[in-house]
């Protein structure tokens, strides 16, 4: 489904640049702009999956992972 979504928006960021910017459309240049503003905001809503804490243990050391309700 987030495949779909994304080709949505990358062929409305297109069509919008191409009918809009170069074609002189003011409808297809604020499609675009829309379509520019929605891939933009999923991006920016995208959880940032990165390391959040590194740590080395000893031998008889333990490291306990939690996760907590939303």
């Amino acid at each position: 489904m987030a495949y779909l979504w994304s080709s949505m928006l990358r062929r409305g960021m297109r069509l919008g640049f191409d009918r809009g910017v170069l074609g002189g459309s003011p409808v297809w240049l604020v499609l675009g702009a829309l379509a520019l503003l929605a891939h933009l905001a999923g991006r920016a809503m995208q959880r940032d999956v990165g390391v959040v804490m590194r740590a080395d243990l000893k031998p008889d050391e333990v490291f306990e992972i939690s996760q907590l309700r939303r």
